[in-house]
Formats: C-alpha cells, structure tokens, sequence
C-alpha cells in the first residue's frame, strides 16, 4: 500500500502542496532545504534562491521518498509570522 501511494505522489501534487504552504506563510528558502533534505544526493539545481540556497526541481525528490517529503512539508511552520505580519498580508 505504501508503495502504491508514493507512486501515486506526481510532481504536479507536490507542486500543488508547496504553493499551498506557501499561501499560508512558509517561505520558498524553507522549502527549498526541504527539497535537497529529499532529493536525490546527486541532484543539482541551475538556479539559486535570493538568499543563496539551490533550487532543485521536485521531481528530483525519487518516488521513494515523496510520501516522507509530504509529511515533513504538512509539518513545515517556519516562518509563519514574518516581521509580526499575518501571513496573508504579505506578498508573495
């Protein structure tokens, strides 16, 4: 069952995941250390966030380890009030 499960996690459903965590106020950098904690060990980005941290395409992350990147995304509350601010006052 789990197997079944973690096939069935797609690039499109973990995309559709981070921009809901997104939405709620996690920032993109914490969800990029959240990708390379997941993907593949060799896996490379071309591009490089703001602040310096690579970013890596989901479908990096191997179907294997979807599930336990889902579970640690729902769990994922860093930056939730930035500068006191509501998350859905911020711009995103």
């Amino acid at each position: 069952m789990t197997e079944m499960l973690q096939r069935a996690i797609t690039a499109t459903t973990l995309r559709a995941a981070i921009r809901a965590k997104i939405r709620v106020g996690v920032t993109p950098r914490a969800i990029s250390l959240l990708i390379i904690a997941h993907a593949s060990p060799d896996a490379r980005g071309e591009r490089k966030d703001p602040t310096g941290v690579q970013r890596i395409a989901v479908e990096k992350i191997p179907n294997g380890r979807r599930a336990a990147f889902v579970a640690a995304l729902d769990q994922l509350q860093d930056d939730l009030l930035v500068d006191g601010l509501d998350p859905s006052a911020r711009d995103l």
